[in-house]
């Protein structure tokens, strides 16, 4: 049984990443745990004053559980996937320590979100959110784009960035993950032109033995090479393995919006390797 954590502020782009997991978990046997975390700063005294029989938790949570009631019928009503439970979590506290106790308390296997959010330039692409998520959550991650309509899914991308060094116990995971799904990995070597790397034969020493298309591609963009390659192969997934918070904060400061958007086209799954 998977044990699946569905984030949502009940925006479209939380609800379209929510109708893409119900797709793509379809042939599971899952929990869904429908979590929505609030600011108890952004409540005023007038909604203590609604009833003033709850208390204080009754009054914060009552809008938000009714909404997520809501919410889970119509998934239930538009999916009648027997395999398929729901459980509703709201939360009062920093967004990923919400997440992160939820993640612990309920043994969650992934975490799904929506891309896009309100205001900066790299948050119109994922969300301050999600990139809090990325930074701060060690989980398999599942970032859909806020306009993707799910369409079967047979394939699977993970580029490798100039000093990534792919490990048996990353490859592992992927592999587990991509052969779970029945997706064909592809594995793109991205280095830097006119410099030749030793990652190419520690990459092919590593995938001796699994079944992936491998790839080298020479730029001075990684996320120009990535997106060359979405251009020529037919990509339903692609994947990031996040080292460490160097790694995600190269990934974020070095990566103009514009790139990062031609990457999260397709949905993006997160790998960790750190710990918290």
């Amino acid at each position: 049984m998977k044990t699946i954590l569905l984030l949502t502020d009940f925006s479209d782009s939380a609800t379209n990443a929510i109708h893409y997991a119900m797709r793509f978990f379809q042939s599971k046997t899952c929990v869904f745990h429908v979590m929505n975390v609030h600011k108890t700063g952004s409540f005023i005294s007038d909604d203590l004053m609604t009833s003033p029989t709850e208390n204080i938790y009754e009054s914060f949570t009552k809008v938000p559980k009714q909404k997520l009631k809501t919410l889970v019928e119509d998934l239930e009503g538009s999916y009648n996937n027997p395999n398929h439970k729901f459980e509703i979590i709201v939360d009062f506290d920093v967004f990923t320590d919400a997440v992160n106790q939820a993640i612990k308390r309920n043994n969650i296997d992934y975490v799904v979100m929506g891309s896009n959010g309100i205001t900066g330039a790299i948050e119109v692409v994922f969300g301050s959110n999600a990139i809090n998520v990325i930074r701060q959550v060690i989980c398999k991650t599942l970032i859909v784009p806020s306009d993707y309509t799910f369409k079967p899914i047979s394939t699977f991308l993970l580029p490798l960035q100039f000093d990534d060094a792919i490990k048996s116990e990353q490859l592992k995971t992927i592999s587990n993950f991509t052969t779970n799904y029945k997706l064909k990995l592809h594995v793109l070597r991205v280095c830097v032109k006119n410099e030749t790397t030793n990652s190419i034969s520690s990459d092919q020493e590593h995938l001796n033995g699994y079944n992936c298309k491998y790839s080298v591609e020479e730029e001075t963009s990684f996320y120009q090479a990535v997106t060359n390659y979405l251009k020529t192969n037919a990509i339903d997934m692609t994947g990031l393995i996040v080292h460490d918070k160097n790694f995600i904060e190269r990934l974020f400061t070095e990566s103009p919006a514009l790139e990062l958007s031609k990457v999260i086209k397709v949905p993006l799954m997160i790998f960790h390797t750190r710990e918290i």
